[in-house]
């Protein structure tokens, strides 16, 4: 069994988990714990906001009712209200309108403010704003909404590469798909949900997702169901599979028809990324942002992945060195038109360009499989040859649970019949180790006995 630097002298390490392995199971549980996580800062936002209205000795709170946010105040009555107390005044709660979100919690601090000042000077009112008799009750379109949620999206959030991909892919790129033009009612929006196919329904559950996070941030009272789909079984590629496919590259390109000058050396670029992620398991987005070429083309073996990538930074080792000088990843000139074709370009779209890039690449040149498979096949190898489950999860730049719950679920079945036959093998020579132990230890003995033998005869010589 081949040794790598991954089995020796291993220390579990502080590497960042990933948020989700690129899957699609891994990106809805993504989002799902995205949402329950973003609920949680939202009630301590919410307790924060309140805290510095006491501070600020205000005599107004802020209330989240059924995903709408409420001030809540001590009032002159209303008019035409019963006054039970006899003080006339009564505790209200009122509402402006204001969805419990983080754009509207800012929103509702300065409204707070207000009525503050309001009650502090003894100059409140009921008008037609706190009775909400003309509260804009026009239905907004979809459109209208899905322009603002970018702005809300992020008001919670750090804006970076990370989080822009996720709102872009997982949300807007979801979303984009309904009309426009609708009225954002609960029915409409079920209405165009339902409509859309169930023969593919990964799509349709993670536009369920989508959709329900959507509704929550404009409180549209809209709660969607869709059952989860069980994953699809994957063809996962050896090692043989995957050396074979190196060579295709070069079949492809010399078959290939109407080929534009400027791109007569593209198949060589998408060829060095087949390799790298082959020998390496990196996500393809870590070979494209921000690549240390110098690093890569000194006498380092390790690929240094970016610290704006998904999981942070970190040096990923291939599991076969054989595999650099196989797949000519070390090569200079082909190194030099991947950074001539990559060429700084580290926004969000140019990291989708590119992805999409390389999956029609492995298309034209028929390969059989995706760039992902050749990360999972890193690591069903990675578990074949022995390598600490956390020293692969640490390379791979995820959790050791994301580890085994996605990348051991596609140990196919002859994977698994690899993995005994090796297992009664080494089972196998072990006992044949013990056999000859037993051998030795006897044919110990019997010299320890001919020389104790020829000892004593020479004794009686003398």
């Amino acid at each position: 069994m081949p040794k790598t630097k991954l089995h020796k002298g291993y220390q579990a390490s502080t590497v960042k988990t990933a948020t989700t392995d690129g899957t699609y199971m891994g990106t809805m549980k993504h989002l799902e714990k995205q949402a329950a996580h973003t609920d949680l800062q939202f009630d301590v936002a919410l307790k924060e906001v309140n805290s510095r209205l006491k501070a600020a000795k205000s005599r107004v709170s802020i209330v989240k009712v059924a995903g709408s946010l409420y001030l809540q105040a001590t009032l002159p009555l209303k008019p035409n209200d019963i006054d039970t107390k006899g003080n006339g005044k009564k505790q209200y709660k009122i509402s402006l309108g204001i969805p419990a979100n983080f754009y509207g919690l800012k929103t509702a601090e300065e409204e707070a403010n207000e009525l503050g000042k309001l009650i502090a000077r003894q100059q409140f009112q009921w008008n037609q704003k706190y009775l909400g008799n003309k509260q804009d009750k026009t239905e907004k379109t979809f459109g209208e909404l899905l322009d603002n949620y970018e702005h809300i999206y992020f008001s919670s959030r750090q804006r970076n590469i990370k989080s822009e991909g996720t709102f872009f892919k997982n949300y807007l790129g979801v979303l984009n798909q309904f009309d426009r033009d609708m009225l954002a009612t609960p029915e409409n929006i079920k209405k165009q949900f339902d409509s859309l196919s169930n023969n593919t329904p990964s799509w349709k559950h993670r536009t369920c997702i989508a959709l329900n996070l959507f509704c929550k941030e404009f409180n549209i009272p809209l709660i969607l169901k869709f059952k989860r789909p069980k994953p699809k079984a994957r063809k996962v590629p050896d090692e043989s599979t995957i050396e074979t496919g190196f060579y295709k590259w070069e079949i492809y390109a010399i078959n290939r028809r109407n080929k534009r000058q400027e791109q007569a050396d593209y198949w060589l670029v998408f060829r060095w990324f087949y390799g790298m992620l082959a020998a390496y398991g990196c996500r393809p987005r870590e070979l494209f942002l921000y690549p240390d070429f110098n690093h890569w083309l000194s006498e380092n073996r390790t690929w240094k992945v970016h610290e704006l990538c998904k999981t942070g930074d970190r040096e990923a080792l291939p599991l076969y060195d054989s595999w650099i000088d196989l797949f000519d990843l070390k090569n200079p000139e082909i190194v030099k038109l991947v950074k001539n074709y990559i060429n700084g370009r580290d926004d969000t779209k140019s990291m989708h360009t590119l992805s999409a890039a390389l999956s029609d690449w492995f298309q034209k040149v028929d390969l059989g499989f995706s760039p992902y498979d050749l990360r999972h096949a890193w690591a069903i190898r990675a578990h074949l040859m022995g390598v600490p489950i956390k020293a692969a999860a640490d390379n791979l730049g995820h959790s050791v649970q994301q580890h085994t719950d996605t990348y051991q679920r596609w140990f196919g079945l002859e994977n698994r019949k690899k993995a005994i036959k090796q297992a009664v093998e080494k089972k196998d020579e072990l006992n044949e180790l013990k056999e000859e132990i037993v051998k030795l230890k006897a044919e110990n003995e019997k010299l320890k006995e001919l020389l104790a033998k020829h000892q004593i005869a020479e004794v009686l010589k003398n």
